[in-house]
């Protein structure tokens, strides 16, 4: 479930979406264009360790959080140093082509609250 025009989904599959209605089926194929961007290469950018909130153990691979001038960020360590960590800033889709398999269960009107909030409440409201 999504709130349709609140940006809740990637830009291309969100105007696949437009205007269809409940038993409509297709697939799609998204561009990172019109998804989550091309990858770029600059964002794989070394850290000092100490820029890392909790890090722990790191290994490549991992989902860290680094704090970074202008707040904090999700990244994928790529390497690990003794005080220096590699980290791709990249959305772990970028550059990839996104393909999706879609049935349209139910279409409804969102309520004032969901609008006011910019996303779908469960059964039973927002909690």
């Amino acid at each position: 479930a999504y709130l349709h025009g609140q940006g809740n989904l990637v830009p291309g599959l969100e105007e696949a979406m437009s205007g269809r209605q409940a038993g409509d089926a297709f697939q799609l194929s998204v561009a990172p264009e019109q998804a989550y961007g091309p990858r770029d290469e600059a964002a794989v950018q070394r850290a000092p360790i100490k820029h890392l909130v909790r890090p722990g153990k790191l290994a490549p691979g991992q989902v860290v959080t680094i704090k970074l001038q202008d707040g904090q960020r999700r990244a994928i360590v790529v390497k690990v140093g003794l005080h220096n960590v590699d980290v791709d800033l990249n959305h772990p889709l970028a550059g990839r082509t996104l393909n999706f398999d879609i049935r349209i269960i139910e279409v409804r009107n969102a309520t004032p609250e969901e609008v006011a909030h910019g996303h779908v409440h469960g059964p039973g409201g927002h909690h």
